[in-house]
């Protein structure tokens, strides 16, 4: 018992001194960020209430932006205004490590990244993040992309057995956001869902790991629906998700706001 004692008395103090400033003033000692990527913006407006239930925001990373209809850029604002962050995910969804490799740097920032940026800067977004499809990157081209974002998401997945607490990688100590230019997350689509029946609890389990660590938790997914199309998140999980954010008193931060 004394070491069980002693064991969360000095997870609860590291927690404490793990402590910095979002980009909006407040102080942070933990957090999850839940982003989505691709074009399913009519779901994810469709969901605005569920967010706003729970006071939760999240980041979209939006791909192929010069293809939305006007009422999908609408949709976009909607959940902008709604206090969730727009963030790039490129012109066209390409592996960039596959298109730097064959045509060079700066191809890829001439023809996926920059125009990305210019067409969601004219609509009045403000890109401060960017997401790289199909979590394809290495040093070189994070160090060239943080040149045009604050923030990068790459990504990572589970090992056989693994659980999710485990993957150190998306785990972040909150004082150490701002010197961390890319941030590593991994997929929670399927959560609760026969293809991944134990998800919700592993996600579960590192929303608590990371609330006691002091840290950030990265999680991505695409759509938010029953049965897709595409690569999809329940709302039910998704409800379950902000929900025990909620009880543990662990913030929903989006990419904008982190340091």
């Amino acid at each position: 018992m004394y070491l069980l004692i002693c064991a969360l008395t000095t997870s609860m103090t590291q927690a404490a001194e793990n402590t910095t400033t979002t980009r909006n003033g407040k102080s942070l000692q933990s957090g999850v960020v839940l982003t989505f990527d691709d074009r399913y913006i009519d779901q994810w407006v469709e969901q605005i209430p569920l967010f706003k239930k729970y006071d939760a925001h999240a980041t979209f990373f939006i791909d192929h932006f010069f293809t939305l209809k006007p009422a999908q850029i609408t949709g976009l604002k909607k959940l902008q205004h709604a206090g969730h962050a727009i963030g790039s995910h490129s012109v066209n969804h390409i592996k960039a490590v596959d298109h730097v490799r064959t045509k060079g740097m700066d191809s890829y920032l001439q023809n996926e990244i920059d125009p990305s940026i210019k067409r969601l800067t004219e609509a009045d977004f403000k890109p401060t993040s960017f997401a790289y499809p199909s979590s394809s990157r290495n040093e070189e081209i994070d160090l060239a992309l943080l040149k045009r974002f604050r923030h990068l998401r790459g990504g990572t997945g589970l090992t056989p057995g693994q659980r999710m607490r485990d993957l150190k990688a998306i785990f972040t100590p909150v004082d150490q956001i701002a010197g961390r230019g890319c941030l590593i997350g991994t997929g929670i689509d399927y959560a609760g869902t026969e293809k991944r029946p134990d998800y919700l609890t592993e996600i579960k389990d590192a929303m608590d790991h990371a609330k006691q660590r002091g840290e950030i938790v990265v999680f991505y997914a695409h759509n938010i629906s029953e049965n897709g199309p595409g690569h999809h998140l329940s709302p039910r999980a998704l409800e379950e998700i902000l929900s025990h954010a909620q009880q543990i008193g662990l913030p929903t931060l989006t990419y904008d706001e982190l340091p």
